[in-house]
């Protein structure tokens, strides 16, 4: 028989199965993403424990042993970071903007702290030095020298990740910056008065909710695409032309210009 469990009571059954920090986010994720099963009502969501340890082991453990086949047993894998949040990985600023080449931040502390280990034999840098970051992205690097107390310098061929790792870095007057989102706000709300993109994307996101609901229900739709009870791209293909005539009457409705 199915063991059902609350999201909270699910996790604290990770957290013992996996001998690692688990939150309810991260059921909530499994779920959301159709990893899982949802189950009850009026409210409740129930998972199943069998869901949840079939899960754990085909995705959590395999992919331990996984790296350890292709790199060795002396593979650290602390430094996988897998216990920590995401929130935690893209910790403060380094969230400000979904930049997709960055490092763990926690990484990047434990090459340039003080703290050695079984792999990390000696520490290479001290508080007070310059760590030069020649490819900088979007500045992961340059921050945690500040937080270490670093002196840092970063370098990046793209003027947008520059511009990334500046505003990370540097000192802000936040009643400077509230003022200028006011400003901002103001002319955007004047360029758009008198014209129909607003309604018509409000009009776009309802049509686009309902269409979801009924064609990619989540997390069913997702679970559905897990199990390859469907196939992703054939059916997503049919329902993309199925919304296009939904799309191009509110286009005609509202006089909108395509480019």
């Amino acid at each position: 028989m199915s063991q059902l469990l609350t999201i909270r009571e699910a996790t604290k059954w990770a957290a013992k199965f996996l001998n690692k920090q688990v939150s309810t986010s991260n059921i909530s994720y499994l779920i959301q993403y159709g990893r899982i099963r949802k189950f009850g009502g009026n409210g409740e969501v129930l998972i199943d424990i069998k869901d949840l340890e079939d899960y754990y082991k085909t995705h959590y453990y395999t992919k331990k042993d996984k790296w350890k086949r292709r790199l060795g047993n002396d593979l650290n894998w602390a430094l996988s970071f897998s216990e920590y949040k995401e929130s935690e990985r893209t910790k403060h600023v380094h969230r400000l903007h979904p930049y997709k080449g960055k490092f763990i931040p926690q990484l990047v502390e434990y090459f340039l702290d003080s703290q050695v280990d079984n792999f990390k034999k000696e520490a290479s840098f001290k508080k007070g030095d310059i760590i030069l970051d020649p490819f900088c992205g979007s500045g992961i690097t340059l921050v945690q020298c500040n937080e270490l107390g670093m002196h840092s310098i970063g370098i990046d061929i793209s003027a947008f990740n520059s511009l990334i790792s500046n505003i990370k870095i540097e000192k802000h007057n936040l009643q400077d910056v509230a003022i200028n989102l006011q400003n901002i706000t103001k002319e955007l709300k004047k360029f758009q008065k008198g014209k129909n993109n607003v309604k018509f994307e409000e009009e776009l996101l309802y049509e686009l909710k309902l269409f979801n609901t009924k064609f990619f229900p989540s997390p069913e739709y997702r679970r559905k695409i897990m199990q390859k009870e469907i196939n992703e791209k054939e059916y997503a293909k049919d329902k993309e032309q199925k919304f296009l005539s939904i799309y191009y009457n509110l286009v005609e409705k509202y006089k909108i210009k395509i480019k």
